[in-house]
């Protein structure tokens, strides 16, 4: 834990846990376990949960965890009055799981009572295996072989960072055993003990003092070792290494952080399934004997796009399906209520959009539109026995399709007899309809869908 890597890695699987909000629901819809619910959202903010969380999950790193659960009366009912997650390293388990607790003062093991203690394991492979299997395990060679790396790196600094002094002495110096022997030598060692502080040196002619300078390089390889390592940690950890160190794509850090997710949700079923398994149900069966302990749980899923959710609604919704009050509330939160549709006059609407009761002979002319004088122009004309030559109009405009649509159209056909190849035409196709139409093209249609409005208006008017 005192390596940087480790302590940043375990910190952030750490928060990602208790970064998200604790959910408390029944176990069952009866009264009294709804009830229980109730109140045991109220003992876990008591408690201060995300600081118990907090410290439990340690039970992963190290393989197993032990909390003491302190119960106080609160009236008619046994509440928690704390939760305080113990040191591991006073317990022992016996054979069958029993927990024991070392007293110093008179150096034996003490037998623990039951419903005291919250005990959380985790990694092991079996049952039999009390103490758990946690991440520190796979951690220690990766912590190993960087410690070691990193003070061999230094060593490298150290060592061909800057020159190392010699000072060559006679051979027969160095095997002289005398007081004035070991007086040269420990003079030529002073000399090289300033030269680590000092920029230059005074020194006898019988002493000859080289620099000593580095041949090879060797940072690259010590520098790949430690990010080696440092990977290796990350993906003990939190299973990746993007959410730690720099990433290469967008697809990729996705990837990752899908796993990072995944050993979120791993962590909160572990701790809060271990949690409900113990405190939880001892609590539901001294306050609400008969009721299905609550469900503790961390909402560990992100949360979902509300703008993805509306495009979907909006598509719904033309599908003609219409959501209730309670969907919107669920959904898009409090203060939304239906929009009001606009009232309706009595007597509903004419076919020209104006209310049944207006005659439109006898409105202003100035209030109506361009178009819509044109519409009541049309009406009056159908009074006076014209709706045969609309009729006609109508028909003519139908027959004459080929100088309407133009030459696209006979372009499309040619090409549907002409290609036998199904992509071909498509292309071809795609090819036509990149054309935007021409005014000649437009105008008749414009005016064809005039008379079609208008044709159907007057019918209304003789049923």
């Amino acid at each position: 834990m005192r390596d940087d890597q480790v302590r940043t890695v375990w910190a952030q699987r750490r928060l990602a846990l208790t970064s998200c909000d604790t959910i408390v629901e029944p176990g069952a819809d009866d009264a009294q376990s709804k009830a229980a619910a109730d109140a045991l959202k109220l003992e876990l903010d008591a408690i201060n949960w995300d600081d118990v969380t907090d410290k439990a999950l340690s039970a992963v790193f190290y393989g197993w965890g032990v909390a003491e659960v302190s119960w106080r009366p609160n009236g008619t009912r046994v509440s928690f009055d704390r939760v305080v997650v113990r040191d591991r390293g006073r317990f022992r388990f016996d054979r069958y799981g029993g927990l024991y607790l070392y007293s110093k003062a008179t150096g034996e093991y003490i037998v623990m009572p039951e419903r005291k203690f919250w005990v959380t394991r985790q990694g092991a492979d079996h049952h039999d295996e009390h103490y758990g299997l946690g991440l520190a395990h796979s951690l220690y060679w990766p912590v190993f072989f960087k410690r070691h790396d990193v003070k061999f790196w230094l060593t490298f600094l150290e060592k061909f960072g800057m020159p190392t002094a010699i000072a060559k002495l006679p051979a027969g110096m160095l095997n002289d055993k005398t007081d004035a022997g070991r007086a040269e030598i420990g003079k030529a060692k002073a000399m090289l003990r300033q030269i680590a502080t000092d920029a230059g040196v005074v020194v006898p002619d019988n002493v000859t003092v080289e620099l000593l300078e580095a041949a090879r390089s060797g940072a690259a390889d010590y520098k790949s070792m430690c990010d080696a390592m440092n990977a290796a940690i990350s993906k003990v950890v939190i299973g990746q290494t993007m959410t730690t160190d720099n990433g290469s794509s967008r697809s990729q850090a996705e990837v990752h952080a899908g796993v990072a997710q995944k050993i979120v949700e791993a962590d909160s079923d572990l701790l809060c399934g271990s949690f409900n398994a113990g405190p939880v149900r001892w609590w539901t069966d001294y306050n609400f004997p008969g009721a299905v302990p609550p469900k503790v749980y961390r909402q560990t899923e992100p949360p979902e796009d509300l703008a993805q959710r509306a495009e979907r609604d909006s598509k719904i919704y033309a599908l003609g399906f219409e959501p209730t009050e309670e969907y919107i509330e669920q959904t898009y939160g409090e203060g939304w209520q239906k929009r009001q549709a606009p009232a309706m006059p009595a007597g509903g609407l004419r076919p020209d959009g104006r209310p049944a009761g207006q005659d439109p002979g006898n409105a202003d002319p100035q209030s109506f539109s361009e178009n819509e004088l044109a519409a009541l122009a049309a009406l009056k004309a159908a009074r006076r026995g014209d709706q045969q030559a609309l009729a006609e109009a109508a028909a003519n405009f139908a027959e004459q399709y080929q100088t309407v649509l133009g030459r696209q159209v006979g372009a499309m056909l040619q090409a549907a007899e002409m290609d036998d190849d199904p992509d071909t035409f498509r292309r071809r196709l795609d090819d036509i309809l990149a054309e935007g139409p021409t005014r000649e093209q437009v105008t008749p249609i414009v005016r064809g869908g005039l008379f079609s409005r208008l044709l159907g208006a007057l019918r209304a008017q003789r049923q």
